[in-house]
């Protein structure tokens, strides 16, 4: 099956007022109420970024983040409609005034070690998450939430200091043991090199040597067991041996392969492949305290100097569209007629020059490109960018020749960890933008939007951007229960934003990925959601 969308607008998700929580959740109705599939089988998945420490309080990235969603279980889910769905929480109820959340817990839970799970072990990981000492780079979405409550042994109350209608939303973390991790440091413990959770798979085993990760069936598992035995996740060198080992047929699962790899497999019925819309996008975010990149002309610049396509092309593992703002094209917060700046290499060369920095060539001999200055100081972007990532690198590359044909010069600052961006840091090498992924679009628009109010702290030390009349139109939307009002509040603030350029938004990634076609019920998972979970209900065809 080849699922390749004509452009992100192909597939329309349902309207916000349709995607609310109401009053009194059931359980998910899609769920088939009879297993006719058969049990058993493996599923090797090919990585080639290492993985790291499985913890659902600490870890946000690498396979290790998508493993989450099959040894641990999360109170809500969200499928791959974006619709919020039951998770450990069977039903919940919401307040009249959306100040209290009350969660009715499923009884009879297990987790992999036989003990069952209770509203304390919830407690215990909110609680874990917002704890300043653990540094959980989640605390921050629960700023507005007032007590985390343990009502009774299946009973979780959450009470809000206002109203935040997407609290449904960031309550996707999964749960954590207590009885295993209280009183235990959880940056240090070996939990986080074998978790136990509630999930559809229990972890086995992690070869230190290969970085090869083996999950089991949980036959207990509280939807019912799983159709596959075994997942493996083997970690490769690069992408190229990933690719090179499911050609061999070692690997089942593949990710972000090449254009040219997918146009190979599309049409082999050996293969299903996928072309997968994401929930992200990339952007060169601005330390806006900078003196030179504080002026928004000077940004606007930039905007017309890259060429968006140019760096697409670029990237062979995916194809995309060019991104105006901070809202994905699926999310009822974008606005369309927000156009993205033209590539204008001329007009950008003309907005340098009105803002003051002049091309300092003296002749036609002095080279093709110079870097401009202003009052003796040179046009310098110095840009952090993750070395880990060789898209990153790519990227980066491609966009510090692009802006050196308008004489701006950039220097790549590269890193190896964000931990590692320290205000020291920061300050010693003079970082002035950041190339990075925003991710997590496709949920709300609040999710895509929380990033840019002056209170968010997404952005760390590095400097966050601060408009009044945006913190306003945020909070406005984000207080509003009319549907169709909150839509327009974040068109309006869709315009401001991509007007003010506090980021280059650069474009939204579309991935290539593919599975050997002898797995079915495997269309769920491939969607600008990907919904991990949903992999328990795999299945190996016999035929």
């Amino acid at each position: 099956m080849i699922i390749v969308p004509s452009s992100l607008e192909a597939r329309k998700k349902p309207p916000l007022n349709n995607r609310i929580f109401p009053e009194h959740q059931t359980l998910n109705e899609n769920r088939p109420a009879h297993r006719t599939y058969p049990y058993g089988g493996t599923l090797v998945w090919g990585v080639a970024n290492q993985p790291q420490i499985i913890n659902p309080i600490l870890t946000q990235s690498s396979v290790s983040a998508t493993l989450m969603g099959l040894i641990f279980d999360s109170l809500v889910k969200v499928d791959s409609k974006g619709h919020v769905i039951p998770g450990l929480a069977e039903k919940w109820d919401i307040s009249e005034d959306g100040l209290e959340y009350t969660f009715y817990l499923r009884k009879g839970v297990k987790f992999h070690d036989g003990v069952e799970l209770t509203a304390e072990d919830v407690l215990f990981t909110y609680q874990q998450i917002v704890d300043s000492k653990n540094h959980s780079p989640f605390r921050s979405q629960y700023e507005l939430v007032k007590t985390f409550e343990a009502v009774d042994k299946y009973l979780f109350k959450i009470t809000l200091a206002k109203p935040f209608p997407v609290l449904r939303y960031k309550l996707l973390l999964e749960i954590i043991p207590k009885h295993i991790l209280e009183g235990v440091d959880l940056k240090r413990t070996e939990f986080n090199y074998h978790p136990i959770g509630t999930g559809p798979f229990r972890f086995k085993n992690w070869d230190k040597k290969t970085n090869q990760i083996e999950l089991e069936v949980y036959p207990h598992y509280f939807e019912g067991r799983p159709y596959l035995d075994k997942i493996i996740v083997k970690t490769y060198s690069d992408a190229s041996q990933v690719w090179a080992a499911f050609m061999r047929r070692e690997v089942d699962l593949i990710q972000w392969i090449t254009h040219k790899d997918y146009s190979i497999l599309e049409n082999d019925p050996a293969f299903k492949a996928y072309a997968v819309s994401g929930s992200m996008y990339y952007a060169i975010v601005y330390n806006l305290k900078n003196s030179v990149w504080h002026d928004r002309e000077l940004r606007q610049a930039i905007a017309h100097g890259i060429d968006i396509a140019g760096i697409i092309d670029a990237l062979p593992r995916f194809e995309g569209e060019k991104s105006t703002g901070p809202f994905h094209p699926e999310s009822p917060g974008y606005n369309h007629e927000v156009k993205p700046f033209d590539y204008d290499p001329v007009k950008a060369k003309m907005m340098l020059m009105h803002r003051g920095w002049q091309d300092m060539r003296q002749d036609a001999y002095a080279g093709e490109n110079s870097i401009r200055k202003k009052n003796g100081q040179e046009l310098e972007m110095r840009m952090l960018v993750d070395e880990r990532n060789d898209t990153y690198k790519r990227m980066a590359q491609v966009i510090r020749q692009q802006l050196a044909e308008i004489g701006v010069k950039v220097v790549i600052l590269y890193y190896q960890d964000e931990k590692d961006l320290t205000e020291e840091y920061l300050k010693q090498n003079k970082a002035q933008v950041w190339l990075r992924l925003f991710q997590g679009l496709g949920f709300d628009p609040y999710e895509a939007i929380g990033s840019w109010h002056s209170l968010s702290s997404e952005f760390g030390k590095f400097g966050n951007y601060k408009n009044m009349e945006i913190d306003r139109l945020i909070e406005l939307g984000n207080s509003t229960k009319d549907a169709n009002k909150q839509t327009d509040i974040f068109k309006e603030t869709h315009n401001m934003i991509y007007e003010d350029q506090p980021a280059c938004f650069l474009f939204y990634p579309a991935g290539y990925f593919a599975i050997n076609s002898n797995f079915k019920n495997t269309d769920e998972y491939f969607n600008m959601y990907i919904p991990t979970y949903s992999i328990k209900d795999w299945y190996v065809s016999k035929n």
